[in-house]
């Protein structure tokens, strides 16, 4: 009933206000404002809307890459111990994990390593996945430091991923992951490639597809609650003409065959180093008519050069547009985007932690939300920093970019774009949503009687 829902949202209020307060009397803890590497602990430990976060229902995530998904504490201690694991190191010196036998890298088995570092193993191993800092701005003084980092753990990984066993673990866990976290569906960015199994047997890359519907089937099965996942082909921006050609014949071909599984394209990778989407114009207006495009733009402090990716994004009828943190420095373009509804996938941590904005209160974000502009919060690549589903970014949505008047009404407005926006199909949409209504009139019976959330305390 409202009076249910007004006492619920009046308790999130006194304590938001009151985290807002302390974050005003200790600034150095003021969550909201310091770098999430800084904040973590504080809220985790300290934060009580953090914790009513977690337990809320969060919809869909609509930006995520599978292979920075899982956390990297979960990397060390279950693909560390997988028998047969090579830790090698490739001609330019970067570590390459692999279960390939026959390399011509210099390797040594992880299971011998283990053996001479002992119980400081999981920690080492655990670095090659996560930019944690204790000192951001010194680790990484620009955005070529924290990129760079990116691309390594990226290519430490890679293979690694790829072997089959592995793929199958790692993809049920950050189905795992989502489900703790609340998190009922996911459209999922990831690249197919070859993967391969003990024998060294390699397998087409379209069996990527058929894997990950599998690992789906059997993942809904044990959890009813959780309603799928789609998929994006991901193809890396800074690849020569060859590549891309031959991955849209190859997105082409997929999408025909699944074309409920697979739901769209998009370019990823740096886009201040990467090539521009007018590059690739004419070759995507060649491409089915039905073709969705999830574009990643927008994605730098730039103005007239990496940001009017936009202006393209928007004149290629995007579905949606990944970060489009330099919107708000093209008062026409946000016109354009609030007109055709085309949402902002919009990623606090992953801005933050790639040295675009320091205090997360100061994000465009801020002015979407105050503008009406369409928007999603979604998560990006949480392993990598971690974090694990979509609380840590709630978070900063409801604490740094809202005003502070706002409370459960904006949290479930954003929640519910999440399913408003994404690809599913109408059917699924309502759908979604009941099952959605269900979780969310849940959660507010169990924050009406929570002893946790009395704010006397």
């Amino acid at each position: 009933s409202l009076s249910f829902l007004i006492k619920v949202n009046n308790k999130f209020k006194a304590l938001k206000d009151k985290e807002l307060l302390n974050g005003y009397i200790n600034p150095e803890k003021n969550v909201p404002g310091i770098h999430f590497f800084k904040g973590k602990s504080y809220m985790e430990n300290d934060s009580r809307v953090f914790r009513l976060l977690k337990k809320m229902p969060k919809g869909a995530t609509l930006n995520f890459h599978t292979m920075s998904s899982v956390t990297s504490e979960w990397i060390a201690q279950n693909i560390s111990l997988t028998p047969g694991l090579l830790n090698c190191t490739s001609k330019d010196g970067t570590i390459i994990l692999t279960f390939r036998q026959k390399t011509n890298m210099a390797c040594t088995k992880v299971s011998e390593e283990r053996e001479k570092y002992g119980s400081e193993y999981n920690k080492l191993f655990e670095s090659l996945f996560n930019l944690y800092s204790p000192t951001p701005e010194v680790t990484y003084p620009t955005k070529k430091e924290i990129w760079n980092r990116y691309k390594t753990m990226y290519y430490t990984i890679f293979d690694v991923i790829n072997y089959l066993p592995v793929f199958r673990a790692f993809h049920w866990q950050m189905l795992e992951q989502l489900y703790e976290d609340n998190i009922m569906y996911a459209e999922i960015r990831l690249d197919f490639f070859p993967l391969y199994d003990e024998n060294n047997k390699i397998y087409p890359a379209n069996q990527t597809i058929t894997e990950l519907k599998d690992i789906e089937q059997k993942f809904k099965q044990e959890h009813p609650e959780f309603f799928g996942i789609k998929l994006i082909h991901a193809i890396i921006r800074s690849h020569n003409d060859t590549i891309i050609n031959h991955q849209l014949e190859q997105f082409v071909t997929y999408q025909a065959a699944y074309p409920d599984f697979i739901i769209g394209l998009d370019f990823v990778g740096h886009e201040d180093n990467g090539r521009r989407l007018v590059e690739f114009a004419e070759r995507l207006s060649n491409l089915p008519k039905s073709t969705k495009f999830f574009f990643v733009a927008g994605e730098t402090n730039r103005l007239g050069s990496t940001d009017l990716n936009l202006v393209d994004a928007v004149l290629l009828n995007a579905t949606r547009i990944g970060y489009g943190y330099a919107l708000n420095k093209h008062p026409i373009l946000m016109k354009e985007v609030k007109r055709r509804n085309i949402p902002i996938e919009v990623c606090p941590i992953s801005n933050q932690i790639q040295k675009l904005v320091l205090d997360l209160r100061n994000h465009p974000a801020a002015m979407f939300m105050s503008q009406n502009i369409p928007m999603v919060i979604a998560n990006d690549a949480p392993g990598f920093w971690g974090a694990q589903g979509l609380s840590y970014d709630y978070y900063y949505a409801i604490m740094s970019l809202a005003s502070k008047q706002d409370g459960l009404a904006t949290l479930k407005q954003l929640v519910w774009n999440s399913i408003q926006y994404s690809a599913l199909s109408a059917e699924e949409k309502k759908k979604a949503e009941e099952k959605l209504q269900n979780q969310w009139n849940k959660f507010i019976k169990e924050m009406l009687n929570d002893p946790e959330f009395e704010t006397e305390v």
